[in-house]
């Protein structure tokens, strides 16, 4: 292990959490109130009460899960202020709602110098957003924090001491949120995004809205949508909008959806933007179009999905969408919209303003689903979701607002699309998608298949991947790209894990040839909220948000990887002979993937001394590759690939090609390995990459039946 730790030193990356352009830092060390602390009485705790009798509004298809109260909280009055030994200027206040299930705010009046930080947690550190810096602040002031667990949040300030001036902010809405889980709480009748094989690009263009109102936080559906600019611009519904400001107000939740490889896997919720400004808003076309204070970054994968503005469109027709707040779903419809007038109230509705689905052929919409945007044949923006009826045991009679009617029916830019979509050209009648990164093109590699069976396995003495007591204290998934490219995160999906301060666990990518070699960047694994245990008066609960979960990591700056690459996992083992429980999902496959470092040597654990086996780690990382992978700029030298199309499996001749890599047909890499043949899971068609001696020789069309 000194061995590695002195590689650490020689080069050592930070962590970045995007979401919400958060960037590295840590908050201070927060002591817990003892359970006989009064919080109600405090100095440092504002105690904020909503009246919890009132039943939650219905409000369309949004699904509201808390009341708002405005405060009026600032750095100036409230709160405490120290001092560290370094100068670092510290404020820290606490906010408690009691009996809420998650509570969020809205910090106002944001102006804070470059190299200040704000940080938002519980009181036990266990959940913690942030750092948020000058770079989060925008002509608004205005920074919504998405919500953290449990009844109480501390926000905490950092300023050193060289900065240029005193920075200061407000704390304008409390949201008390009674609902918090909204993983897997949706019908089962609506199939799961990332199960479904169609419209894999506009997936990535559907996002989640999280609205801290000023009178209840809610949540609603919308799409980022093609324009003739390039603007990150959102197509919702109006009614998700309780009022323009509202749009600064929103957290937009990106690649929500559970794992292809299995829905009890829940995706990951770092993916965010914070904030946006209303372009254009209309409540008789319950059309809004707002703008993003920034393009979702290139590791989000964003598609700007395309539209139309056809009469009739082609079915079949598809909404996806995220119900009740849950991770993405689908929605199918076989015969042509109807023109419609809405079937409930808006003021002044336009006649026939709406496409009618009288029936849907599979899946349903549900509240949380407002906005959602509805595709045509060729993938194309038709409308977006603004009420409707319909259940898993009548799935009938929804309303999406119809794209061509809001094109241009008023006049006034801020009342219609037109100006905004295609500002000079009021006649396009229709727009296709568009990748904003199409040069620099991420993808997100694993070697866990759809429908392949993965567990955390263990053998006699412990955890395969994780802590046992053979005291294995790193563990690392191989990766290969043609050309090598830069590493802009990772998503880590363990089985299980609870945080032991003492004990932290980083993630690690090192490069090398036949097993890791030199460390190339090193992070904390976050969110830390693994276990969180809470007594006494601050409530009882324990939280597992750890395990079962797709956790994304971001690099500050991208890692430049080399054509072979691994990404790891570091535990620690402390003192007091405790241990964290730290399991990481891993799978058989055909080629070894996974290696494991036992204190002197790297190791493949197809020749582990227990129980060897090939096995592939749940470690996914997200790349852009150096030279863009085409049939066309690859050279091509005669292989014959065989059986194809096949039923099982296709092969080659092994002194042709004694490596591969197989991409499924949306570009994703599904499978990595030596030797001359692979198995294809699923049928469908697919692009084999062949290499000899790390140099490529030709990229095949592959089909099984």
């Amino acid at each position: 292990m000194k061995r590695l730790l002195s590689i650490y030193l020689l080069l050592f990356t930070c962590f970045i959490a995007y979401a919400q352009l958060e960037s590295e830092g840590e908050p201070m060390p927060f002591q817990i109130p003892p359970t006989t602390y009064n919080r109600t009485a405090s100095a440092f705790f504002r105690e904020v009460r909503v009246d919890t009798t009132q039943a939650l509004p219905t409000r369309n298809r949004n699904y509201v899960v808390g009341q708002v109260a405005a405060v009026d909280f600032n750095t100036q009055i409230d709160g405490i202020w120290e001092t560290s030994n370094n100068g670092m200027r510290v404020w820290r206040m606490g906010v408690v709602c009691p009996k809420a299930a998650s509570v969020s705010v809205v910090l106002n009046e944001l102006h804070i110098p470059q190299g200040s930080k704000i940080f938002v947690y519980n009181p036990r550190q266990t959940h913690v957003l942030g750092a948020f810096g000058a770079e989060n602040q925008n002509e608004q002031g205005i920074l919504p924090i998405r919500p953290i667990p449990g009844d109480s949040l501390v926000i905490e300030y950092q300023e050193p001491a060289d900065c240029a001036f005193q920075g200061s902010f407000g704390i304008e809405r409390v949201a008390h949120n009674r609902r918090t889980n909204t993983f897997n709480v949706s019908n089962t009748c609506s199939p799961h995004a990332s199960w479904m094989p169609e419209l894999p690009l506009q997936k990535q263009a559907v996002c989640m809205l999280y609205i801290v109102s000023s009178v209840d936080s809610y949540y609603g559906s919308g799409c980022l949508i093609n324009n003739t600019e390039g603007k990150p611009y959102v197509y919702t519904a109006a009614h998700c909008l309780t009022s323009l400001e509202d749009a600064t107000r929103t957290i937009f939740y990106f690649n929500y959806t559970v794992a292809a490889q299995d829905s009890t896997i829940q995706g990951t919720q770092e993916c965010t933007i914070a904030g946006s400004v209303a372009k254009a808003w209309e409540e008789s076309l319950d059309m809004a179009l707002l703008e993003l204070n920034q393009m979702p970054p290139k590791d989000y994968r964003p598609y700007l999905a395309g539209w139309t503005r056809a009469k009739k469109p082609e079915p079949p027709l598809i909404c996806i969408q995220h119900p009740f707040g849950d991770s993405k779903k689908m929605s199918y419809e076989q015969q042509i919209p109807l023109v419609s007038n809405y079937g409930g109230y808006f003021p002044g509705a336009i006649t026939n303003g709406w496409w009618f689905i009288s029936k849907w052929e599979k899946g349903v919409t549900e509240k949380g689903s407002s906005g959602s945007p509805l595709f045509d044949k060729q993938g194309l923006i038709i409308g977006a979701l603004s009420g409707g009826s319909s259940t898993c045991y009548m799935p009938a009679n929804d309303y999406f607002a119809r794209l061509d009617t809001a094109w241009a029916h008023y006049s006034e830019p801020n009342r219609q699309l037109a100006h905004w979509l295609s500002p000079n050209d009021a006649t396009l009648k229709q727009l296709e998608g568009k990748d904003p990164y199409e040069a620099e093109n991420c993808q997100r590699l694993t070697h866990i298949e759809k429908g392949q069976p993965f567990q955390a396995d263990r053998h006699s003495m412990g955890y395969y991947a994780g802590h046992n007591k053979l005291n294995h204290t790193a563990f690392a998934e191989r990766y290969d790209t043609p050309n090598g490219g830069w590493l802009y995160g990772a998503y880590v999906i363990p089985y299980k894990g609870y945080y032991n301060s003492n004990a932290p666990v980083y993630v690690t990518v090192y490069s090398g040839e036949a097993k890791p070699e030199t460390a190339l960047g090193r992070v904390l694994l976050r969110p830390r909220d693994l276990t969180c245990n809470r007594e006494g008066d601050w409530g009882t609960a324990t939280k597992r948000t750890w395990g079962d979960k797709e956790n994304y990591l971001r690099f500050t700056n991208p890692i430049e990887v080399p054509s072979t690459f691994f990404v790891g996992v570091e535990i620690q083992y402390n003192t007091l002979g405790q241990t964290d429980t730290l399991a990481l999902y891993n799978t058989q496959t055909q080629v070894n993937n996974a290696y494991y470092y036992d204190g002197e040597t790297w190791n493949p654990y197809s020749s582990h001394r227990i129980q060897p086996a090939n096995l592939s780690l749940w470690i996914d990382p997200v790349v852009v590759s150096k030279e863009k992978t085409s049939i066309e700029n690859l050279p091509q030298t005669p292989v014959t690939v065989y059986p194809n199309p096949t039923s099982h499996y296709v092969q080659w001749a092994e002194e042709q090609a004694d490596r591969f890599q197989l991409y499924n047909v949306q570009g994703q890499c599904i499978q990595t390995g030596e030797g001359h043949q692979v198995y294809l899971q699923q049928p469908g068609i697919y692009l084999l990459h062949l290499y000899q001696q790390k140099q490529p020789v030709g990229v095949y069309k592959v089909i099984r039946l």
